[in-house]
């Protein structure tokens, strides 16, 4: 699945440390830090310049495409977001809370912006208003449903209580969940810092 430009972004934010470590010398002893290397600082900056660039022009597409989404969310907050553990609890000095956190790292996800979160409630306003009038009973109406509200990459599956759906956010690099009824059942949240909108399976 294609990983939405702002999580590629803070990935490479991440990489900084590692990156500018693998080029320095290090004086056993000197009790200094070693110096970071210009060229794998450069090309962090060139990587982060090409995502941000990418992002405004998905932004720009999304807003043309779906203009009553962009009306309501000019203006909000763009900042682009910090990833934080949202599967887990307080760590404190509990081991147990310690290890927990650990075991299900892999369903942190990425901090929406003010602008995201406003552009995925937009969307799922609009996802639930076309499912009110006509619900679907299976995935081929789901993906018909879809498709005509301009969301062709929609993942679909149909079990339990309906047709469950995840969506990457046009434009946004947030996501949408939920069950395709009138009943507004659909989460708006951060992409999985693993990558993708998609609940990612791993732990221990």
């Amino acid at each position: 699945m294609k990983r939405p430009v702002l999580v590629l972004a803070t990935a490479a934010l991440a990489t900084v440390g590692a990156l500018t470590g693998c080029g320095s010398t290090h004086v056993t002893g000197s009790g200094s830090a070693p110096a970071p290397d210009p060229q794998a600082s450069a090309s962090i900056s060139k990587m982060q310049q090409e995502a941000q660039e990418r992002w405004q022009r998905e932004i720009a597409e999304a807003d043309l495409k779906f203009p009553e989404v962009a009306k309501l969310c000019t203006g909000k907050s763009t900042v682009p977001p910090t990833p934080v553990a949202t599967a887990g609890g307080e760590g404190g000095t509990n081991p147990e809370n310690s290890k927990y956190a650990e075991n299900h790292a892999y369903l942190q996800m990425a901090t929406l912006t003010e602008s995201q979160r406003c552009r995925g409630e937009a969307h799922a306003a609009r996802i639930t208003a076309a499912a009110a009038k006509n619900t679907p009973a299976d995935e081929t109406q789901a993906r018909t449903l879809m498709t005509g509200l301009a969301y062709p990459g929609a993942v679909l599956s149909a079990y339990g209580d309906g047709v469950h759906f995840t969506l990457s956010v046009p434009g946004s690099g947030g996501c949408l969940t939920g069950v395709l009824s009138g009943a507004g059942r659909i989460e708006v949240h951060g992409a999985y810092l693993e990558g993708g909108c998609e609940r990612p399976r791993g732990g221990h």
